[in-house]
């Protein structure tokens, strides 16, 4: 297969892409005739009539028919641009494509390389003889604030659309490996924060407090705890019963108190022998809330409580 062949099949291809023309209002005259001067080679000089019938094939509807009567008026290519573009260019299409040239904005994500050419092909169509700063100009308004503050120290070396685009590109580049690393950074740390590091800090804290608060070995002992305990909840009726106790005036230190409530509880202390104090079972003779404070527990005479004579007082 020659070159020649190739070329022909390409052309072809590109040919068939290329829309339709009807001449409604709505279609853009003059990307039509750029896409057929650009495929068909076409010079303003061209007296090549196969370029005609290929234009012919593209145009439909009234185009078509206008084609075909004027078709003799076309000597050449720039006959009938000419007269193409007096009749179906729209004088109303050039504001158009300014509005849309200025309202132009790089979206998110845009590559760089894709707005760049939007905006050349747009600003070529309003004019083709648009200079390339002017170009520019429209190229850093629509672009997108993080490329364009590292374009802005640029701007006074960017006087051609190749170095606009050679800067813009590599702008793009590093923007893109920066979000990437930063990216992976925080996945990283969000993977280590979700590792299991209570377990290690609860065992931290748990020595802490066993260093500045030692078990005391008497909490180990049941037995211990249980007297503890006793003491405790004897405490506690002792001091219920206070409320109900009548003392009368004489000196014989003989009470009266309220037995109600003692008979409502429970006494699981019936294993330890009576109180020599009170009489009771429900604690030791030692820990006897109303023991002696000198000599004997019950009469505070110079005796033990165990060879006192005396009842206990308050049987």
């Amino acid at each position: 297969m020659t070159d020649q062949t190739l070329l022909a099949k390409s052309r072809k291809a590109r040919l068939d892409d290329l829309p339709n023309f009807s001449g409604h209002p709505s279609e853009d005259v003059e990307r039509f005739l750029k896409t057929i001067k650009s495929i068909t080679k076409a010079t303003d000089e061209s007296e090549n009539q196969e370029i005609l019938e290929i234009v012919r094939g593209k145009l439909v509807k009234s185009a078509g028919i206008w084609f075909d009567n004027n078709e003799t008026a076309f000597r050449k290519w720039l006959d009938f641009e000419s007269a193409f573009r007096n009749r179906y260019f729209s004088t109303t299409m050039i504001q158009e494509k300014f509005d849309k040239l200025k309202g132009r904005k790089q979206s998110p994500d845009e590559s760089i390389i894709s707005y760049i050419d939007d905006v050349t092909t747009v600003c070529r169509e309003i004019d083709p003889t648009m200079s390339d700063l002017i170009i520019i100009q429209y190229l850093m308004s629509g672009l997108r604030p993080d490329l364009r503050k590292e374009l802005l120290r640029r701007q006074s070396t960017l006087t051609s659309l190749t170095e606009f685009i050679k800067y813009a590109k590599i702008e793009q580049d590093i923007h893109e490996t920066f979000e990437k690393s930063c990216h992976l950074s925080l996945e990283s740390q969000q993977i280590q924060f979700n590792q299991p590091t209570f377990q290690p800090l609860t065992a931290a804290i748990q020595r802490l407090n066993h260093q500045y608060h030692p078990t005391n070995k008497d909490d180990q002992n049941p037995r211990s705890f249980s007297n503890r305990s006793s003491v405790i909840q004897r405490n506690s009726v002792h001091q219920t019963r206070d409320k109900t106790i009548k003392v009368p005036g004489n000196q014989n230190h003989q009470r009266t108190f309220n037995n109600k409530s003692s008979n409502n509880q429970s006494t699981p202390y019936q294993q330890l022998n009576q109180c020599k104090v009170c009489g009771r079972t429900n604690h030791r003779t030692i820990d006897c809330f109303y023991k002696k404070s000198t000599g004997c527990f019950n009469c505070g005479e110079s005796h033990f409580v165990r060879d006192c004579p005396m009842p206990p007082n308050f049987q």
